[in-house]
């Protein structure tokens, strides 16, 4: 590898003396066509970097890449298996990071004493960008971090959770025997002081975490949760195993007693070399501001969303509020505190998700949930209840949310949003 890489690099060096580098258009060279570049767009903005350039251009050439005027490498293009094929596809990855602004990108094609004219692409690195987990503005270069996926138990003596209210994205579901548990997103930038109690996982949590290529942190799991780690390759961390124990403490004696913290999440990513890399999936929801005071309802304030999982100890019961725009939670007839700050949990969005009664698996009643295709949903954003439909494609698609009777997709308030996901005919109430 490190000779191929040694040989392109002469070429690159070589074709560039005999190209003359800006030097165009003499009467001595033949032409060729130019680079058909398809990304960067022109006028587009670069949010991922390393920055990727890519598109065709003829079989057996090299393809030279200035920045901003500069030569800063190239890519060989390679034959294809198809004798008529002229263009083939090459890849140029620049390693360092574009500064914010607006960069100038120029390709030109040599092969032998041909080459081809200049094609010029204008690129621009915004200052900021909205996060994918969550729609809040931060800086370009964290924008689609690697988030955390954290399984979070809900038993009452869990209760009261550390570092939820921090989460952007929350899943809430049964787990088994009537119990509840939490899938907790976190922006790889946000570390709770303290996290957990960490519990195990089921498969499909592991599904959800997938969606935003997450870094899993979980307490073991049953065997097919465990499999559907592998199978989908996730970057798992689990508590109960030597390769993951050291970024958890124990804070009592129990299964309810694991926790990992900021300082053992930012060892995790420092250690993993994960800061920079981007995630792997897709653009996430879509987000917008939230609506002026003077637009959000006076009477949703007298309304309660009530989900019934399993009796009053899962009874779980969202309040809005109309001057902050959030909804304000309780479980178990109490209010739900974060253990860090001892205040309310609070959501700009609550999602409640409708999904076919589950499946019971076993004699310790894990269950199976089916979340793959089509179903109904329902928004609570600004005070107003909003009728959706989601749609999963299959194991690796994100699930979409789209208003109902059309195929526009519903825009969250940017911020922390909660996904309730109800199986069956369980009792949900807005009144």
């Amino acid at each position: 590898m490190k000779i191929k890489n040694q040989v392109l690099r002469i070429t690159i060096a070589t074709v560039a003396i005999s190209a003359g580098l800006f030097a165009f258009g003499t009467h001595a060279a033949q032409a060729i066509d130019r680079a058909l570049i398809y990304f960067p767009k022109d006028g587009g903005n670069v949010l991922d970097q390393p920055f990727i350039i890519s598109g065709k251009a003829a079989v057996k050439s090299t393809v030279l890449v200035w920045i901003d005027g500069k030569l800063v490498g190239g890519a060989a293009v390679q034959k294809t298996t198809s004798k008529k094929a002229t263009t083939n596809w090459f890849t140029y990855t620049y390693k360092k990071s574009l500064k914010v602004g607006s960069h100038v990108v120029a390709t030109q094609v040599v092969k032998g004493a041909a080459k081809s004219v200049l094609t010029t692409t204008t690129v621009s690195v915004p200052a900021t960008w909205r996060r994918k987990v969550d729609g809040m503005m931060v800086p370009t270069k964290v924008w689609n971090q690697l988030p955390f996926g954290v399984m979070i138990e809900n038993t009452l003596a869990a209760r009261p959770q550390a570092g939820l209210s921090q989460a952007s994205i929350v899943y809430e579901t049964l787990a088994e025997g009537g119990v509840t548990r939490f899938l907790a997103i976190f922006p790889q930038a946000i570390k709770p002081k303290l996290l957990g109690p960490v519990r195990s996982t089921r498969p499909y949590y592991v599904d959800w975490a997938k969606e935003h290529d997450a870094i899993y942190l979980h307490a073991g799991g049953s065997q097919d949760a465990l499999q559907e780690i592998g199978r989908l390759k996730m970057r798992s961390y689990d508590g109960l195993r030597n390769v993951g124990a050291k970024y958890y403490s124990r804070k009592c004696y129990g299964v309810h007693c694991l926790f990992t913290s900021a300082v053992q999440l930012d060892k995790l990513v420092k250690e993993k070399k994960l800061t920079t890399i981007n995630a792997k999936s897709s653009d996430g929801w879509v987000y917008k501001n939230d609506v002026p005071l003077k637009n959000r309802p006076k009477s949703a304030s007298s309304k309660k969303l009530t989900i019934d999982f399993n009796g009053l100890t899962y009874r779980v019961v969202w309040t809005y509020d109309r001057a902050s725009n959030r909804y304000k939670r309780q479980n178990g007839g109490r209010l739900a505190t974060d253990r860090n700050t001892g205040k309310q949990i609070r959501a700009a969005n609550v999602l409640v998700m409708r999904v076919p009664k589950e499946k019971i698996l076993d004699r310790k009643l894990r269950i199976e949930l089916k979340l793959i295709g089509r179903g109904d949903a329902t928004l609570y954003r600004d005070g107003k209840a909003i009728q959706l439909r989601w749609w999963k494609k299959d194991k690796n698609s994100r699930t979409i949310y789209y208003v109902k009777g059309s195929q526009t997709q519903v825009e969250f308030n940017r911020g922390t949003t909660w996904v309730e996901v109800v199986p069956g005919a369980r009792s949900v109430t807005y009144k």
